[in-house]
């Protein structure tokens, strides 16, 4: 569960229904609900890059499409696409 109060350091963007929702990482409820997955992945990345945290992209099937960490990671990613 999230602290309450705090900066939640990690978050996922999940489908909502017919939208998308932007929540912290263990937390049952969602931070923001969106019309479109691109305005959620904005809100959370940004909420995750505040944080130092890590943010964990979900397709409408559930299964995670993408992970991005914007905190100090020992093991940097070797991909290129940012």
């Amino acid at each position: 569960m999230a602290k309450k109060g705090g900066n939640p350091k990690n978050w996922r963007v999940v489908p909502h229904g017919d939208e998308w929702a932007a929540k912290p990482e263990g937390s049952d409820r969602p931070s923001k609900i969106f019309d479109t997955k691109k305005e959620a992945v904005e809100y959370a990345r940004e909420k995750a890059r505040q944080a130092g945290g890590e943010l964990t992209i979900h397709g409408k099937d559930g299964k995670i499409q993408d992970r991005d960490s914007y905190g100090n990671d020992p093991y940097p990613p070797k991909d290129k696409k940012h």
